[in-house]
């Protein structure tokens, strides 16, 4: 993994929009997926190819806490490098805005254009989709039934949910759920529509989370013992938010609101369910449409199913929730520490280039990252069509960082902007 700031001409963003409730749910092959710093792993906005091959592995596999930090190599502040890095974006990113916080000083930065068509800034308060950041949500509520007693994590997912997994499938523990060492399948591109023309004219479609797990088990799985490996993916979030509402009768999205999101005052934070827009301001999404000409069209998806990963949030709340995770407001002490409770495994397809260099890198909803300074962040990535997200913390949260983009290819990472907004936080 390279992190290297890069620098380029500079500039600002703010967003206006238009509001429509349509009945409907999710848009399946955008929720929950993201896909972290480095790693080789297709867009959210993609399903997962299908694995060419299953991996046997067995034994009992230990886990790690790690618990050193690293923030005593932590660099200055440099409000040039952040800026330098927002302002890199690349034509296919039509906005950018960031936030760092924390005891050596509080940045925030924007690029870009929240509208095309009226040329309207990038706001600094600007609401985002969260995609896979959500994912972190639901890890907190899965972690916080635990510490009620209401769920094992060591108990199958079978014993709790039985008709939803294939009987031919091993006792799968509630926590490889967690940390995405399940080794549950994923969906693929013959699932859902992921070609341009197809996202648009299906973004507002209704894929609920059974119907998404039923369609993924029907591949083959990545390996076959589960938490010997892992590997990123969606499908074990998505029985994850099923067991959510099979324990306490609520949607998951009722449960982070009222576990979460009120608790904290997360003002500018919701978990819609069915509602289409983002309140208040925001950057509108797009995704770049093939025209015949053999050019491309911009086309606005702002309004999509908010799906299993449509939570919206800004950046100073994600902040908030981020301190609160971190510094055990949410959690029991046990509980918390699975938040950082890296399996030693291997990362299945993972390479020297990767975040965990081809071994594990996740744990309950947290993504662990060093980069070449020695300097350790914890937090997570998403994405979603037309928005990509993520939050990254010290251990000790002595600095923060939060971003969001607006890339125009299908929802997914630009991995090289990705890359130079975390270095010019953590490693300029």
């Amino acid at each position: 993994m390279t992190f290297k700031p890069s620098s380029s001409k500079a500039g600002t963003t703010t967003t206006a929009s238009r509001r429509r409730r349509v009945p409907m749910a999710a848009l399946a092959c955008t929720v929950l997926g993201a896909v972290a710093p480095g790693t080789a792993v297709p867009a959210a906005a993609a399903p997962a190819a299908r694995p060419a091959a299953a991996v046997d592995c067995t034994g009992n596999i230990p886990r790690n806490i790690t618990r050193a930090t690293t923030s005593d190599r932590l660099p200055k502040l440099d409000p040039q490098a952040l800026q330098q890095a927002l302002s890199s974006a690349p034509d296919r990113v039509t906005g950018v805005l960031a936030r760092v916080s924390g005891p050596d000083g509080h940045w925030t930065g924007t690029y870009g254009t929240a509208d095309i068509t009226t040329g309207a800034p990038v706001p600094v308060d600007g609401r985002f989709r969260l995609g896979s950041v959500t994912k972190t949500f639901i890890a907190t509520v899965m972690l916080q039934l635990a510490a009620e007693h209401r769920v094992d994590l060591d108990r199958p997912v079978q014993h709790y949910l039985p008709d939803v997994l294939p009987d031919s499938y091993p006792p799968i523990p509630v926590r490889t759920l967690l940390n995405f060492t399940s080794g549950l399948p994923e969906l693929t591109q013959d699932d859902l529509p992921t070609t341009p023309d197809g996202i648009v004219a299906h973004r507002f479609d209704d894929h609920p989370l059974a119907e998404l797990v039923a369609k993924a088990v029907r591949h083959e799985r990545p390996f076959t013992e589960p938490g010997c490996m892992q590997v990123y993916g969606a499908t074990g979030y998505y029985v994850a938010a099923m067991l959510v509402q099979h324990l306490t009768g609520h949607t998951y999205q009722q449960e982070i609101t009222t576990r979460i999101l009120r608790p904290l005052h997360l003002r500018d934070t919701t978990a819609p369910q069915t509602d289409t827009t983002i309140p208040g301001p925001h950057s509108h999404g797009y995704i770049a449409v093939p025209r015949p000409d053999g050019g491309s069209q911009r086309v606005d998806i702002t309004e999509q199913n908010p799906g299993a990963g449509g939570m919206i949030s800004t950046t100073a709340d994600l902040d908030r929730f981020l301190t609160a995770l971190f510094r055990g407001q949410l959690l029991s002490p046990t509980e918390q520490a699975e938040l950082f409770d890296v399996p030693d495994v291997p990362y299945l397809g993972g390479t020297a280039h990767d975040p965990g260099q081809g071994h594990a890198y996740y744990a309950a909803g947290l993504m662990r990252v060093t980069l070449p300074n020695g300097v350790t962040v914890w937090g997570k990535t998403g994405t979603t069509f037309g928005y990509t997200n993520g939050m990254f913390t010290t251990r000790d949260l002595r600095r923060r960082l939060e971003y969001s983009f607006n890339p125009t290819s299908g929802g997914g990472n630009d991995l090289a902007l990705v890359t130079r907004i975390l270095s010019s936080a953590f490693a300029p």
